[in-house]
């Protein structure tokens, strides 16, 4: 059984460690390095292999590394590539590639040195104990690989055995899909089992391959059918044939499958992994999966699952599938920007942004290009606070601030990373009840005399304070919303302008009529994402 992996410059990898089940369910955003994990297993698998059988003794070099084996991008199936840099991180192939298995009985790690476009040399680390060595020679993982399954072509040539198991443990499973099925039909036991699950999945009789010119093998929807070729067969049937009879062809003793619900039907999806599980410890094997099917989560045990991030993390279903939620963009957003903003409604970032303009705060340059995300239309009854836990799970530095406007209830406790922050008023919009802002604004739009209209409405309408001292008795309209308020005083004047529109109010406003409530706003952002000095 695996207990650990370590991996080093490879693919999306710099330098991670993941912590291993017994069995495993891997789950996670796009690109973050589902098949990247599975395809280093893969790879370890094959160039061990490849190295022990060119090295009969583990003599070292005169520089202390074990001897290098040669390895020839057309023989090396782990992962498709069309050149060797693809397998370095960033192409950087400057430093070597390390990947380290370790077991209940040995620690052995393997490095691969680019050499040219096709060539690469292959070497067990430096550090790696020669009876570890002996006993991965002689106790090795068998490893089994199944990636999500395209077309089959139309023709297969048959194959020997040994060429067929090649193919198997390097994920080239389609590529042979018939030639398994010729080796598994010379089980009676295993063939049976396989028609068995084909028929349990999906009705369909599968039918006795063939071998001639040319591996033939056919399926029929049902026993009084015509006969077709699997050339032809729904990718979700292929799936589900190519691993069993991937796991069916060879014993292994580790199983990884990236999407085993990849084409299924939802219903399907669960009693997908279902049973490849109960195959997995029926033969004693360890079953590594790699997926987004909330069918599949919830099905998996929960010491099973993990969410890869900053390694393998462990986490409830329920978090899973907030992290599921997070887009790709999301997530390259979280790795390079200071922070994200969460605010009510996207109106609040276009005021924020034109006040931070007006007064040139530090916090503009944020704003002005800014990571956002609104929480108003959330059915969660903490939106910021579970996006910023799930956020954190793949990115855990980065840090949030929520403004809530001042009618919402402010919860009483806040996740790490996370800091509140309220309008003392019911929402942002009170804050444009300047009156010599608004007259300005109507002016600019209108002309002098619908201003004028428009300041004795004003005058009849709101409390004096407001034209007294705006900035400091915007208090005394705590009882209505702001954008009610402007938007009667807009219509009076002839303005039909959208809410997502009031920035244009901002805009205008000089840096002496923004209020001392929003300039604190601004620091308190600054501060928190650590922009500038968020001093004006």
């Amino acid at each position: 059984m695996l207990r650990k992996v370590e991996v080093k410059n490879f693919k999306v990898f710099g330098e991670e460690t993941f912590e291993l089940a017994e069995h495993l369910v891997v789950v996670g955003p796009n690109n973050c390095g589902k098949t990247s994990l599975l395809q280093a297993i893969a790879t370890w698998s094959e160039i061990a292999n490849h190295w022990f059988e060119t090295n009969p003794d583990f003599a070292r070099e005169a520089d202390g590394n074990y001897p290098t084996a040669h390895l020839n991008l057309r023989l090396f199936n782990a992962v498709p590539l069309p050149n060797f840099q693809h397998l370095w991180q960033g192409k950087r192939v400057a430093a070597p590639i390390g990947i380290r298995i370790e077991t209940n009985d040995w620690r052995v790690g393997f490095e691969i040195v680019h050499s040219a476009t096709e060539l690469a040399g292959v070497r067990p680390m430096q550090d790696v104990l020669e009876p570890d060595l002996e006993q991965c020679r002689t106790y090795p993982p068998t490893v089994v690989h199944v990636p999500p399954i395209g077309r089959l072509q139309v023709q297969e040539p048959p194959l020997t055995e040994s060429a067929v198991r090649a193919h198997v443990r390097s994920g080239q499973v389609a590529a042979v899909l018939r030639n398994i099925l010729a080796v598994v039909r010379q089980d009676a036991s295993k063939w049976a089992h396989l028609q068995g699950v084909v028929r349990e999945f999906f009705g369909y009789e599968l039918l006795s391959p063939s071998v001639g010119a040319q591996v033939i093998a056919l399926y029929r929807h049902h026993p009084e059918g015509e006969a077709y070729d699997l050339s032809v067969a729904a990718s979700g049937f292929l799936q589900v044939l190519a691993s069993y009879a991937a796991l069916l062809f060879e014993d292994a003793s580790v199983i990884l499958i990236d999407e085993p619900d990849a084409h299924l039907h939802l219903l399907l999806e669960e009693m997908a992994y279902r049973k490849l599980l109960r195959f997995a410890s029926r033969a004693k094997s360890q079953l590594l999966v790699a997926t987004h099917s909330q069918a599949i989560i919830k099905e998996a045990d929960q010491e099973h699952l993990r969410l890869l991030g900053q390694g393998l993390q462990v986490v409830a279903n329920g978090r899973v599938s907030d992290v599921l939620g997070l887009e790709n963009q999301t997530l390259m957003l979280a790795k390079t920007e200071p922070g994200i903003l969460y605010v009510e409604g996207a109106s609040d970032v276009s005021n924020l942004r034109e006040w931070g303009r007006v007064i040139e705060h530090p916090a503009f340059g944020f704003l002005d290009k800014p990571f956002w995300r609104t929480t108003a239309s959330s059915r969660s009854k903490d939106p910021a606070a579970s996006h910023l836990r799930a956020l954190r799970k793949m990115v855990p530095n980065i840090s949030g601030v929520e403004l809530r406007d001042g009618d919402v209830k402010m919860p009483k406790k806040s996740p790490n990373g996370l800091r509140r922050l309220q309008w003392s008023q019911k929402e942002i919009e009170n804050y444009m009840l300047h009156p010599s802002a608004l007259e300005r604004f109507v002016r600019q739009e209108l002309g002098h005399a619908v201003a004028e209209r428009t300041r004795k409405y004003m005058r009849r309408t709101l409390p004096p304070m407001l034209f007294e001292d705006p900035s400091s008795a915007t208090e005394v309209v705590v009882t209505a919303k702001g954008s009610e308020v402007l938007s009667r005083i807009l219509q009076e004047a002839g303005l039909q302008l959208k809410k997502t529109d009031y920035w244009q109010i901002a805009a205008q406003m000089r840096p002496d009529e923004v209020h001392p409530e929003v300039r604190e706003k601004l620091d308190a952002i600054a501060k928190h994402f650590g922009i500038g000095t968020a001093e004006n």
